[in-house]
């Protein structure tokens, strides 16, 4: 098991000229430490890692890898079109010490399944950092069928899945043919509970940059999952009322740990979803 529970896909703080904004990284890292994560995973979508260039993704690894407990596990998102480009970017991250890589499908080209085996296989023959796959379909516009996936899930370097998939009969047959090989990992935090039902690992969550002690709960006392998946449903949901992560950095900035700024092309959140937002975060307090 790579990681049990938790880990953050954690956001990336900017200052009002959205230069990367450290002090508030801090903050938002001790407030995971304080919750009790497993792991840390940067530069994903929910980071922005989309819109950094290469040297403020070395810079912001570089500090959360320094800033981290030895306990917490980072992992690193990755993922370009062309292999050896990702295959560069793995390699640059495992030079920084961090634990694993996510690697996200192709996106925009809709590989075909035959291709996903190639593309991961490939990877795996030339890097030997242990990898998390992402299943993103709604984001890459491909997805990875579990008969593949078991394929994949072969590779030596492959030790996990990121599941975000929300089709329940696909969950549960992946399930059925990879779990016993690798860790399963939820990708939407609505569907946590269903995840640690069916034996998943853990979650890779959005909802935990918020409330990390709640959803290391949910995942390791079985006695308060149904009762802490209740109490968070409403909010679950909200969170992606637009995409990801303009709700959760409005949150955090309620919450004084961060400031509310995002890069452009991504807007801060509309108005009617604040309201909706302040609400429910108001009930949780």
């Amino acid at each position: 098991m790579f990681f049990k529970g938790v880990c953050t896909a954690l956001v990336t703080p900017f200052q009002k000229n959205c230069k990367i904004d450290y002090l508030a990284t801090e903050r938002l890292l001790e407030h995971q430490i304080n919750g009790k994560i497993s792991a840390i995973m940067v530069l994903g979508s929910t980071g922005e890692g989309f819109l950094l260039n290469s040297a403020e993704k070395q810079a912001f690894v570089k500090f959360v890898k320094s800033t981290l407990p030895s306990h917490i596990k980072l992992v690193v998102s990755v993922g370009e079109n062309k292999v050896n480009e990702t295959v560069k970017e793995i390699k640059k991250m495992q030079d920084l010490g961090v634990e694993a890589c996510l690697i996200h499908t192709p996106y925009f080209v809709k590989c075909t399944q035959n291709a996903l085996v190639d593309y991961f296989a490939e990877i795996d023959k030339k890097t030997n950092l242990p990898a998390i796959v992402y299943n993103i379909p709604s984001r890459s516009g491909v997805n990875i069928l579990p008969q593949t996936m078991k394929k994949i899930a072969d590779f030596s370097n492959i030790v996990g899945l990121k599941e975000a998939n929300t089709n329940i009969d696909h969950i549960c047959q992946m399930f059925h043919e990879v779990s016993r090989k690798i860790d399963i990992y939820c990708g939407n935090d609505n569907l946590n509970c269903v995840f640690k039902g069916l034996g998943g690992s853990g979650t890779i969550s959005v909802t935990s940059n918020a409330f990390p002690a709640q959803m290391q709960q949910m995942f390791q006392e079985d006695n308060l999952s149904l009762q802490i998946n209740d109490r968070f449903f409403e909010f679950n949901n909200l969170i992606f009322c637009e995409p990801n992560p303009i709700p959760i950095k409005y949150v955090l900035s309620k919450m004084g740990i961060i400031e509310n700024n995002l890069r452009k092309p991504l807007s801060r959140l509309e108005d009617v979803h604040k309201k909706e937002l302040d609400r429910v975060l108001q009930s949780l307090r």
